[in-house]
């Protein structure tokens, strides 16, 4: 405690070995430290509004390729503030993360290892009277290649996005509700390369309903579901034809025993989530949690996402993935966490094919 304010610090190092570094179909391994720092503060500013400030970063540093050292930002870095004004919740906010990890982009060609910055700022508002719950909200996104990402045909992008959902509780375990969304999307033309759709800017707009149920007092589950419309604006007539998808997604969390519980999803999107560029996406993520040994936690999870890159349609992949991961407290403020992921992507160009296996170990330190 700092006066009125809550202050969490940890800080950690992980060593890391990856067998395919550029997630080439000619691998190249090395060794990678990675020092690392997190800190949140919860600071009640007054009664009715509250700043909270997260940061999770650090620096890699290749062994033997240099060329690929590079700082990051995790998701969940960011800062917001909240504003209680009679029985709405008004969050501002400023949201940024630097992904280095390519894996997370299926959609980068072989033999580069790019990262990128995503930024969002924007305002949300949420109005609970219990019966009738609504949430609204705009962003402004930027997607930014960091290390001459562009020269890989991702250009940057612009984003505006602006949202509405409804839901009203049938009972206290249903709730029930409509959804609906609206973005503008600018292109940098310039970051542009020949294999990539030039299209300037488009526009997405989607509406759907959703549910969530609580089960029980150990499972819970929420649908999505809707349509989407993604129309694209291009000089050429051929790269300005207007997509339409259905789209959703499922969540499911379960604690089956004491010991062992696991998170599901499943969805299909058509969105902007890789750098602006749109994909049309189905995607499955297990992710089950095994506290059967004593004093260690182990997570199982499995994942397989298939795409198709909107337009021109010159990118299809499948990606595959699994690992395990085992955490163990050493100390009161010390803990260690070994982990394992095996990788593997298809593509419809051999040079988007790939195996990767990453093994490392973790040491975070709470201060």
């Amino acid at each position: 405690m700092w006066g009125p304010a809550s202050i969490r610090c940890s800080a950690g190092i992980s060593e890391e070995y990856n067998d395919n570094v550029r997630n080439s179909s000619s691998a190249q391994g090395d060794l990678i430290s990675r020092p690392s720092v997190n800190a949140e503060v919860n600071w009640p500013v007054t009664e009715w509004n509250t700043l909270h400030l997260a940061l999770d970063a650090g620096y890699s540093l290749y062994a033997q390729h240099s060329e690929l050292n590079r700082y990051y930002f995790n998701p969940g870095s960011g800062l917001s503030f909240d504003i209680y004004v009679g029985d709405w919740v008004i969050n501002l906010h400023d949201r940024v993360a630097v992904i280095e990890n390519t894996y997370e982009n299926p959609t980068l060609q072989g033999s580069q290892n790019q990262i990128f910055l995503q930024n969002s700022v924007g305002i949300s508002g949420l109005w609970d009277i219990n019966k009738i719950v609504v949430s609204l909200g705009y962003d402004h996104q930027n997607y930014l290649g960091l290390g001459g990402a562009t020269s890989v045909g991702q250009p940057d992008s612009t984003s505006e996005n602006f949202y509405v959902n409804a839901g009203m509780r049938l009972r206290p375990e249903i709730m029930i509700g409509l959804e609906s969304g609206f973005s503008m999307v600018n292109y940098d033309s310039a970051g542009a390369t020949p294999s990539v759709t030039p299209v300037t800017r488009a526009r997405q707009w989607n509406a759907g309903a959703f549910t969530s149920l609580q089960l029980s007092e150990h499972l819970s589950a929420r649908l999505d579901g809707g349509y989407t419309v993604y129309s694209p604006e291009s000089m050429q007539t051929i790269f300005s034809q207007e997509m339409t998808a259905l789209y959703f997604q499922f969540l499911a969390s379960h604690q089956i025993s004491q010991h062992v519980s696991y998170s599901l999803s499943a969805g299909r999107s058509m969105d902007f989530s890789y750098n602006g560029q749109l994909y049309d996406r189905l995607y499955v993520r297990w992710n089950p949690n095994w506290n059967v040994v004593r004093k260690l936690s182990i997570t199982t999870p499995i994942w397989w996402e298939q795409g198709k890159q909107g337009g021109l349609g010159s990118l299809t992949y499948n990606q595959y993935g699994t690992g395990v991961t085992m955490g163990r407290a050493l100390t009161r403020k010390l803990s260690a966490q070994l982990h394992y992921q095996w990788i593997l992507r298809t593509g419809n160009q051999a040079s988007y094919n790939y195996t990767a296996n990453i093994v490392g170990l973790n040491l975070t330190y709470q201060f």
